[in-house]
């Protein structure tokens, strides 16, 4: 019996000081912007929120666009133990009238998805290879992060704010960019365009624009990612309220 006491003494002592070790050294990681070590990594249903397990602690964090971009890209992190409650500001009645209405580019990038992804801060070097490692879905001679464009079209068919950035190289190998953000505030596509960095275009710059409906539609056997205003057919495939992100295939 005192042998069976000495060693569960031992199992609880050691517990602890685990417990004290790990949340020491993950307090550190989070508060320097980095990804918790000694956890279990849990993510919600719909992909928003992810919370890291710990000896009697835990982190919650929300992400942006997937829970497979990097770390330090999140919208909002806590750490605390095992009760500890955390919503982002967006769930409150003041950030909801606040991101109700999205009209010109600093709108576009006020909203929880969108703030920490501001295509006016990246440098004219930032290439395809950038794109990549910052979880965009890249279109070139293959397709780079294609489960980050899946999962952005199922939010939108379920009607879930949803955030993408594009990147594609011209046939010049020119980088072009696009960010699209479906809000479901106000059911509407809006679209930032960035051809900085594109030499050969009459028109380097950055521009908002803004659309009812998105689908892949099918045109003379090719299909396309379009965003559009209206109906959307054949006879209107080229008209001016129409924009052709892609080929999908």
């Amino acid at each position: 019996m005192k042998k069976r006491i000495i060693i569960l003494s031992i199992i609880i002592i050691s517990s602890i000081i685990i417990a004290i070790i790990t949340n020491y050294a993950d307090t550190g990681r989070v508060s320097t912007g980095h990804e918790p070590k000694y956890c279990i990594k849990v993510v919600d249903q719909d992909g928003r929120k992810v919370t890291y397990w710990g000896l009697g602690y835990k982190v919650i964090r929300y992400v942006g666009v997937s829970p497979d971009e990097p770390y330090e890209n999140n919208i909002g992190v806590k750490m605390g133990n095992w009760l500890m409650q955390y919503e982002l500001p967006i769930d409150s009645q003041y950030s909801d009238k606040k991101d109700r209405e999205i009209h010109t580019l600093d709108d576009f990038y006020s909203t929880q998805l969108t703030q920490n992804h501001d295509i006016r801060n990246l440098g004219k070097a930032y290439s395809s290879f950038d794109a990549e490692k910052d979880n965009c879905f890249v279109i070139g001679a293959m397709l780079h992060n294609e489960k980050v464009y899946q999962e952005f079209m199922e939010n939108y068919k379920n009607g879930k704010t949803a955030f993408i950035r594009v990147a594609q190289n011209t046939i010049e190998g020119d980088l072009i960019l696009y960010d699209i953000l479906y809000y479901e505030k106000t059911n509407q596509i809006y679209l930032v365009t960035d051809n900085t960095r594109d030499e050969f275009s009459a028109n380097r710059n950055i521009e908002f624009m803004q659309f009812e409906n998105m689908a892949e539609y099918e045109y003379e056997t090719q299909l396309y990612w379009v965003l559009y205003n209206g109906e959307m057919n054949d006879e209107k495939f080229h008209a001016e309220d129409i924009f052709i992100v892609t080929t999908i295939n």
